[in-house]
């Protein structure tokens, strides 16, 4: 007997419908656990019956973006009979950008389409990011400006708060993060944006008494810091370099100002590091650091030749991590004065952080040499003794230890020789250094 076609017809029908249904079923699936893989091949299988589905086309093609097959991205883009144009202007400039590393292509695709379809909402956005990518700070925040007058988001508040500081606008940035902060306090990305917008509220406020002094380096200076510390580079190295043009020896200005030649990529950190002797990774946030160098610099400026202004600097440099650049200034006293007692303490403890074991080892004994102070030479064989110990020389720790504390016995001391002593097993030793160390401690 034959089944009329109808029949059949029918038959494929509900078996076409119950696939398609197992198919959304497994989508939402692999959706909810992330499983991208799993996605593209439903969504392939998904297009083999629905080939015109908009939406699928548009997810697929994301996904092969998302895993980095570009060839199939534009594979799937092809193969559809009308796919959306903007879905291909963007597929076309994630590709350049991406695979090709040619942005300025991409940016001229995204332009084009934005050009030709100003409602196209979704390639401004990917247009926005790619201008923020290339630095183009003032089209981005046009484009911001349309999208967020079509309808703002706290996102792209912040995205054009971003932009705004990067283009040297911090208080129209701080407008954008307080308004975002107001329609969508709770949000991760406000809660973790906060902090660094507080910084530049306070900079801002800081700036705004300093503005109102009359200009010199020192108010020069203490604007670049607060620059930076607001999060505004481009303006923190424009005043620090105000003040070189009058102090052009200033070793805090010249410490802005290589701040901000390495945040503008002029400079790296390690061209920094190498070139003018400036440690960009160690702040100087510590307000009696800071004022320190300030004040040898400005004592400095009147009378170059000062030693003890140049060791003062010195000493707050070291104290702030700039190590080589206080090793500079004490190796400058030096040359003058050989036998500069607080100049060779400092160049002690400067080169033991340094890791510069040797030398601070010379220097102990030019110290010793000249008859320094029980306290200077506790101080720096104290110094030693760590170092030893540190790098399991004890029986040099040791040594080192019994000088310091020939010098001057004290407590921490005599503990540092107990646990030398413990670790080469002699344990009496040990529990009678730490008998000296617990009556040194009364």
């Amino acid at each position: 007997m034959r089944i009329p076609l109808v029949v059949f017809l029918i038959v494929a029908t509900i078996a076409s419908a119950g696939a398609a249904s197992d198919l959304e079923q497994k989508l939402d699936l692999a959706r909810e656990a992330e499983d991208t893989h799993a996605e593209i091949e439903l969504l392939r299988r998904w297009l083999d019956i629905h080939p015109n589905d908009p939406a699928a086309v548009e997810e697929l093609v994301g996904l092969w973006l998302q895993v980095e097959d570009f060839r199939m991205a534009l594979q799937t883009l092809q193969q559809t009979a009308s796919p959306e144009p903007g879905l291909v202007a963007r597929t076309n400039a994630e590709v350049a950008w991406r695979r090709d590393d040619k942005m300025q292509d991409a940016l001229g695709i995204l332009r084009t389409r934005a050009g030709a379809a100003p409602k196209d909402r979704d390639t401004r956005l990917l247009l926005a990011e790619y201008l923020a990518k290339a630095n183009e700070r003032k089209e981005q925040i046009a484009v911001l400006d349309t999208l967020i007058n079509e309808g703002s988001g706290y996102d792209l508040l912040l995205d054009r708060a971003e932009a705004k500081l990067a283009a040297d606008d911090p208080k129209g940035a701080l407008a954008d993060f307080r308004q975002a902060a107001a329609d969508s306090p709770d949000e991760s990305r406000v809660q973790g944006a906060r902090a660094g917008f507080e910084r530049l509220e306070s900079a801002l406020a800081a700036i705004a008494i300093l503005d109102k002094a009359p200009a010199s380096p020192l108010v020069h200076f203490n604007k670049s810091y607060f620059w930076f510390y607001g999060g505004v580079p481009n303006m923190g190295l424009a005043e620090a370099r105000e003040g070189l043009r009058e102090w052009p020896d200033s070793t805090y200005g010249k410490i802005l100002e290589t701040r901000g030649l390495v945040a503008n990529g002029t400079l790296t950190a390690a061209q920094a590091r190498e070139d003018r002797h400036i440690d960009v990774s160690a702040a100087l946030d510590e307000e009696k650091a800071r004022m320190g160098i300030l004040q040898a610099d400005a004592a400095l400026a009147k009378k170059p030749s000062d030693l003890q202004q140049i060791i003062n600097r010195a000493s707050w440099l070291n104290y702030s991590a700039q190590y080589t650049l206080a090793m500079d200034q004490i190796e400058t006293v030096l040359k003058a004065d050989p036998s500069n007692i607080s100049a060779l303490h400092y160049a002690a403890a400067i080169s033991l952080r340094q890791g510069n074991f040797p030398a601070a080892t010379a220097y102990a004994e030019k110290l010793k040499s000249l008859k320094a102070s029980r306290d200077i030479l506790s101080d720096v064989y104290a110094g030693l003794a760590q170092i030893a110990f540190e790098q399991s020389k004890f029986p040099l720790a040791l040594d080192f230890a019994q000088r310091s504390l020939d010098a001057k016995p004290l407590a921490q001391v005599w503990k540092l020789k107990s646990a030398c002593y413990t670790r080469l097993g002699q344990t009496n030793e040990a529990a009678d250094a730490l008998k000296q160390a617990e009556k040194g401690s009364r």
